[in-house]
């Protein structure tokens, strides 16, 4: 009879430990080949937009067969990062990768010329902040474009971190040269952005905007 009782505290004890263990467990995510994989948490993103001066809109890439950035011109980047989570993060790191042939002019942080990095924190960004980074580039002259090549494509890779946070996204824009461009940014453009500042911040979103590499 005590075997009996030792045997069934085992089992009472085993089934405990299962039904607590299990939900602090990691979640299990498949692989794009059919493996599986421990997920990260998703609740900290970064999104990546490029401005189309046709229209001048945002969006996620642009194409060939969309608006043309010719040298000397200006290209202004968007970063949109939400913290999803029910928790603040301190703090929120941001490096901004620049493709080649874009040269850095303006934005929040620190830029490394050699690896073209950019990369700045954000600190104690709550839980459901939302935070809008701009980022001002520039074409390089036509003298600096590969050899043989008047239309081609580049990308523009960011990734956001905080405790086991990660996110990353990336963007495309196109080069050609030989066709008119605009030089600088329309009447919306970055700098007159700064007129709005005072007013940014509403809710839960905002518009960083710093000054110029001099």
């Amino acid at each position: 009879m005590k075997t009996k009782n030792i045997l069934t505290s085992l089992l009472l004890s085993v089934a405990f430990v299962a039904v607590v263990a299990r939900p602090v467990a990691a979640d299990v995510c498949t692989t794009q080949y059919g493996g599986t994989t421990t997920c990260q948490p998703s609740d900290l993103t970064v999104n990546k937009q490029v401005r189309n001066p046709s229209g001048n809109v945002f969006v996620e890439n642009l194409t060939t067969t969309d608006h043309t950035f010719a040298p000397g011109t200006e290209v202004l980047y968007r970063l949109i990062v939400k913290n999803g989570s029910g928790e603040t993060f301190d703090p929120v790191t941001i490096r901004d990768t620049l493709p080649p042939y874009l040269t850095f002019v303006a934005g929040p942080g620190t830029y490394d010329a050699a690896s073209r990095v950019l990369e700045f924190k954000l600190e104690k960004m709550i839980a459901g902040e939302a935070l809008t980074i701009e980022v001002l580039t520039k074409v390089v002259s036509a003298d600096q474009f590969p050899t043989g090549k008047s239309l081609f494509c580049v990308t523009n890779y960011v990734e956001v971190r905080a405790l086991n946070r990660f996110d990353s996204d990336n963007t495309q824009v196109c080069l050609q040269n030989g066709v008119l461009g605009v030089t600088t940014l329309p009447v919306a453009g970055f700098n007159n952005l700064l007129i709005l500042l005072p007013f940014a911040g509403v809710g839960l979103g905002g518009i960083a905007l710093l000054k110029k590499k001099s």
